[in-house]
């Protein structure tokens, strides 16, 4: 509960679950269509390439796309546990989702509702992000065995190869663009810094790895 808490506490969260709830509203109160479920399956497989591409390329290899935001996650790889460096800024997040609803809005035909069902699709799926890369940092257990896996990949991105490995929901991604798999060159050469209260759960991470 004490992490649920802290989770639920942060300011991209809240704000999240707001575009969660205007949307799925906004489905609702637009009435309903054969698209609708396809659509917020384009959302979902949406945030699943937003995701890879901006770990990757925004946050790795090119950081002169994002100057701030790089900088930003070298300092999540120097404290992995540091709950301030788990989340990204709420602009960021607010910028993204207008893009994202006028970009369906036009590829739709104008259609309010299938538009709002793509943010709505993407919107959970990055809630189920977060989620996932927040329990990868914190002393929590995942109930499945592919949410056990998942983080015990995140963790070799972080401690074996921060050139792999950079999907945090799914390795879909990875496997595609041969990211999958692990070179020992890439490891990072000095441990990760930790807070104090989070040191025995940085040893855990790294038996894990």
């Amino acid at each position: 509960m004490q992490y649920t808490k802290e989770f639920l506490g942060q300011h991209p969260i809240r704000f999240l679950f707001f575009v969660v709830l205007v949307s799925c509203c906004g489905v609702i109160a637009t009435l309903g269509s054969l698209w609708t479920v396809p659509a917020i399956g384009v959302g979902c497989v949406l945030f699943v390439l937003i995701e890879y591409t901006a770990h990757r390329f925004v946050l790795h290899e090119c950081p002169q796309f994002a100057p701030k935001s790089y900088q930003g996650h070298v300092a999540h790889h120097e404290s992995p546990s540091d709950v301030k460096h788990l989340f990204g800024p709420v602009s960021v997040d607010v910028y993204g989702y207008l893009i994202i609803f006028l970009a369906a809005y036009l590829v739709t035909g104008f259609d309010w509702h299938l538009s709002l069902a793509v943010v709505f699709g993407t919107s959970g799926f990055q809630i189920y992000y977060q989620w996932q890369h927040y329990i990868a940092h914190r002393p929590i257990v995942p109930f499945t065995p592919w949410g056990k896996w998942m983080k015990k990949r995140h963790l070799l991105h972080h401690h074996m190869d921060e050139k792999a490995m950079y999907g945090v929901t799914n390795p879909m991604m990875d496997i595609v663009l041969k990211t999958n798999r692990l070179k020992r060159k890439n490891r990072i050469p000095q441990p990760p810094k930790t807070n104090k209260g989070d040191a025995a759960h940085e040893r855990n991470d790294k038996k894990m790895a």
